[in-house]
């Protein structure tokens, strides 16, 4: 009877034991974004659209209107038309933090390559919210570094190139 009962427990500790390393498990590979965090992650590949295509239109659209680059932007001005889709994989985007920080920003890395010049071009982005939209001001290195760890970048999209 003794022999049955300490079967029992250990059969049923070995489950517990089991379930919570799954539970644990499941939890370090989720690194789903949430669809907030998907929707800024989808402007920065607005982002990348408007610069492949030098398309001032849509930058109106998504950069904040203190920017120095939005006082230069010309209406109607869409130089490079279909040059995205020309674009295919030649793009990568990093975010680093899995959700806004305290100030409600997203910090990100975006690469992309252009055609006319034969190479990569890369800007640093924050992304914060207006009045309830995903909006992106262009940074340098400096405010990059004070406000993201590039050890913690989370890849959203790698270029097929590598780059």
């Amino acid at each position: 009877m003794q022999t049955k009962r300490i079967t029992f427990y250990a059969s049923f500790l070995s489950l517990i034991l089991l379930f919570l390393f799954l539970i644990g498990c499941s939890k370090q590979g989720n690194t789903e974004a949430s669809a907030d965090v998907k929707s800024a992650d989808a402007l920065a590949l607005t982002y990348i659209q408007a610069s492949v295509e030098f398309d001032d239109d849509l930058f109106k659209t998504i950069l904040l209107p203190e920017q120095p680059r939005y006082r230069n932007l010309k209406e109607g001005e869409h130089t490079k038309p279909g040059a995205f889709e020309e674009l295919g994989e030649k793009y990568s985007i990093f975010r680093y933090s899995e959700e806004p920080n305290e100030k409600g920003q997203i910090f990100y890395r975006v690469s992309y390559f252009l055609d006319n010049h034969q190479k990569y071009f890369f800007d640093l982005l924050s992304m914060s919210k207006v009045d309830g939209e995903w909006k992106i001001r262009e940074i340098d290195e400096e405010e990059m570094l004070r406000n993201a760890n590039p050890d913690e970048a989370i890849i959203v999209h790698k270029s097929d190139s590598g780059e």
